[in-house]
């Protein structure tokens, strides 16, 4: 019997020092995908009110002749880009590319008329604002699980103009 335990002595040690690479593994790619579904949501927020935002770009002369409400598309574009690179710019640490790049980078269409929107395919009754976002970010977690530290996260979000 005291053999046995001879033989069985210092596995405790073996197995804690094969499994301390891959539970400390395992917790870096957990705190690396809740750091990338952190990220993505708050940027779904920016994008949308970005969106938000360029609905405000209302043709007010339409308006005070009683047409229905249309937004100013160049003006809505412009707003959308600003505050989508000014609330971006609050992430930088985590970004891959400067705020204004990937602003400038992002899709924007701006409709006046009902129908499908092209990028999210909802109906659309009011003058929308959608906006597709690639953005580009730092997880450096990532790199621990020998993965690319960067990745890709794209947003789509819009707002329609009510009056």
């Amino acid at each position: 019997m005291n053999r046995r335990r001879r033989r069985e002595q210092g596995q405790v040690a073996v197995y804690a020092i094969l499994l301390f690479p891959v539970l400390t593994l395992v917790l870096a790619l957990v705190l690396a995908v809740g750091s990338v579904e952190s990220l993505r949501t708050r940027i779904g927020a920016q994008v949308d009110m970005a969106a938000l935002t360029a609905t405000q770009a209302l043709d007010l002369s339409a308006l005070s002749r009683g047409e229905q409400p249309r937004l100013i598309e160049s003006q809505a574009e412009a707003l959308a880009r600003e505050y989508l690179a000014r609330n971006l710019a609050a992430t930088t640490d985590l970004l891959a590319a400067s705020p204004s790049d990937i602003a400038s980078g992002a899709e924007i269409v701006v409709t006046n008329e009902r129908g499908i929107d092209p990028l999210t395919g909802a109906p659309i009754d009011a003058p929308t604002v959608s906006i597709r976002v690639s953005v580009p970010a730092r997880i450096p977690l990532l790199g621990l699980a020998g993965l690319a530290p960067t990745v890709a996260i794209t947003i789509t979000g819009s707002a329609a103009a009510r009056t």
